[in-house]
């Protein structure tokens, strides 16, 4: 115990000298930091037996077609989401699915391994910035507090497998190891291609080197590894290129712009008329990761980020800062490319897909090594002050310092419980609870090719929770990039909520007939003036002021006049809800 309150230890520890074993030892503790917050999360997702996280309720929902391929037939939900699954995602379900996991348990289940995944690369490669164990554990917490201050791993979609391969993708590329490096390009461009752009811009900015105030091309070898990585990723990409989606063409920003779900109540917002909401941390427009809008886990996370530049310009100061490796050029060359992609993808908007796309997930983890290896280089310039010390001054001075850098790391590792972020605490997960199970019983035990009609928000978990087809859903369901999905879903919305608010029953039959829809789920306050500001109804504002004007005027819709005898399940809870059977409105 007495070494460690040796500051000159204390300094050599934070350094280079340790052993194999006590890198280990951090590396353990990293993986644990990472199970501290994983294990909660999964133990509460089992917890209640319909319980899936938001996300995935749109993009794992028709995978229980790889258990069952009967279920839903014909059903356009379905089949646009399978299109625009990436192969590998798929894939990898698909494979679990047949050695007996159900793809909603699996979903569950992915979230602490890639986690895992991700905290070791992390770890790995923060060491090859700076041989510190002690940075690189911080490199892998930080990594950990940003992935669960939102919901991109635990959901288990495309998006959790950004982290654990562009995280193996740098570890391999700084540690040259060719066909393991290749191996990450490939599964990135199987899982999230967008991923793919940023690696192809890095490994292109590294061909080239500046000697002697000279730009020119880097050693033959290197030249040879970085093309090849570069030859790689073009030809994962050219079957995105050259095989459009069959639901395009791809929106373009002049009918975006029209577009109510593209505005500030849509269910997709993009155009923000906020210059810092729009370009810095729309969820889809900006540059950050959204949640560093919250300035009191921005300014640790860029702040610490952004000093390690400073430290290594200042090396002849900071006396670790001449150990960092020349690969931590890789944080710049990423910021570089990013923002390259960022503006590109905007000028090419949806072409590429989200801008934010671009920019997100690269920044968190350069942004999580930089801030880990930084903090540890200030520390030890603290430390050096203490050793160095000469006077009585100087040593309480030193101490202080000391203290306060102490005092820093710890509310960096423990800032994000502070923090509510939308309005939920941390670790988010963003669970969505089905509180209707007569329901889904109700509907389960139906045929597997019935369809259901409703413009209840619950109709998003009905796929999930009951495994039968909805004509529409809401929210992540209604995509609006590809316009030959979003014109079909956009008209059944539109319908749905005219024959919903139907004042005679011919509508409301009409409808029916052409569908085929087998049952009806409505909540029991639906014709409330209140009703109308669920987000749905802003999707359609002309639609809405014509049912505001129409309900205010006292003139019911036809469907609140159907016969008590056509409910075949009602649920009187905090929000009651009724299903009806179709069948039954018809012989009304």
């Amino acid at each position: 115990m007495a070494r460690f309150m040796d500051v000159s230890y204390l300094r050599k520890y934070l350094g280079s000298e340790v052993s194999a074993q006590q890198r280990y030892l951090w590396l353990g503790l990293s993986l644990l930091v990472s199970l501290s917050y994983s294990i909660p999360v999964l133990f509460q997702s089992f917890s209640y037996p319909y319980l899936m996280q938001d996300d995935a309720r749109q993009h794992v929902f028709w995978m229980q077609r790889f258990v069952d391929p009967e279920l839903f037939p014909n059903d356009l939900l379905a089949d646009y989401f399978q299109s625009v699954a990436p192969w590998g995602y798929s894939t990898l379900y698909w494979l679990a699915s047949q050695i007996g996991f159900d793809p909603v348990v699996f979903n569950k289940l992915l979230p602490p391994v890639l986690l895992l995944i991700t905290t070791v690369y992390t770890f790995l490669g923060a060491m090859q910035f700076l041989p510190s164990p002690v940075a690189a554990f911080i490199s892998a917490t930080l990594i950990n507090q940003n992935l669960w201050l939102r919901d991109d791993v635990v959901s288990g979609t495309p998006v959790a497998f950004v982290y654990p391969l562009f995280t193996a993708f740098l570890y391999y590329m700084m540690r040259r190891s060719l066909f393991p490096y290749l191996g990450a390009i490939v599964l990135m461009g199987l899982f999230y291609p967008q991923m793919v752009l940023i690696s192809s811009g890095i490994l292109f900015m590294r061909l080239f080197t500046i000697k002697n105030y000279r730009l020119g091309l880097t050693s033959a070898s290197e030249l040879r590894f970085y093309l090849l990585g570069i030859a790689v990723s073009v030809g994962i990409m050219l079957p995105y290129v050259l095989e459009p989606s069959v639901y395009g063409p791809i929106l373009t920003r002049a009918e975006a712009q029209d577009m109510a779900t593209l505005g500030n109540r849509g269910w997709s917002r993009f155009f923000r008329n906020h210059f810092t909401r729009f370009w810095a941390c729309g969820k889809r427009s900006g540059f950050l990761p959204p949640e560093w809008c919250d300035i009191s886990f921005a300014l640790p996370q860029l702040g610490l980020g952004l000093m390690l530049p400073l430290v290594i310009w200042g090396r002849q100061r900071f006396t670790l800062a001449q150990r960092v490796s020349p690969e931590a050029l890789v944080v710049p060359q990423a910021l570089i490319v990013s923002l390259c992609w960022f503006f590109v993808a905007h000028a090419l908007v949806f072409r590429l897909h989200l801008p934010n796309r671009y920019g997100e997930h690269s920044i968190r983890i350069v942004m999580a090594v930089s801030a880990g290896v930084a903090l540890v280089i200030a520390w030890d310039r603290v430390m050096k002050w203490l050793v160095n010390r000469q006077s009585i001054a100087q040593s309480l001075r030193a101490f202080a310092a000391l203290a306060g850098a102490s005092c820093a790391l710890t509310i960096l590792l423990v800032n994000p419980y502070q923090l509510e972020f939308d309005r939920e605490n941390f670790p988010i997960d963003r669970y969505a609870k089905g509180i209707y199970p007569e329901v889904y019983e109700y509907l389960s035990a139906q045929p597997k090719d019935i369809l259901v009609a409703s413009l209840s928000p619950e109709v998003n978990n009905l796929p999930s929770f009951a495994k039968r087809s909805v004509l529409v859903g809401g929210g992540g369901f209604v995509l609006p990039y590809h316009t030959g999905y979003f014109q079909q879903v956009e008209e059944r919305l539109l319908e749905n909520i005219s024959a919903q608010y139907a004042p005679q029953l011919d509508g409301l039959k009409q409808f029916i007939e052409k569908y085929g829809v087998d049952y009806w789920l409505i909540d029991h306050n639906f014709t409330d003036l209140t009703y109308l500001s669920e987000d749905v109804f802003f999707q359609f504002p002309i639609m809405r002021d014509r049912l505001i004007q129409r309900l205010g005027e006292g003139r019911l819709p036809a469907l609140a006049r159907v016969a008590p005898n056509c409910v075949v399940v009602e649920v009187d809870n905090v929000k009651p809800v009724k299903l009806l059977d179709a069948a039954c409105i018809l012989e009304q």
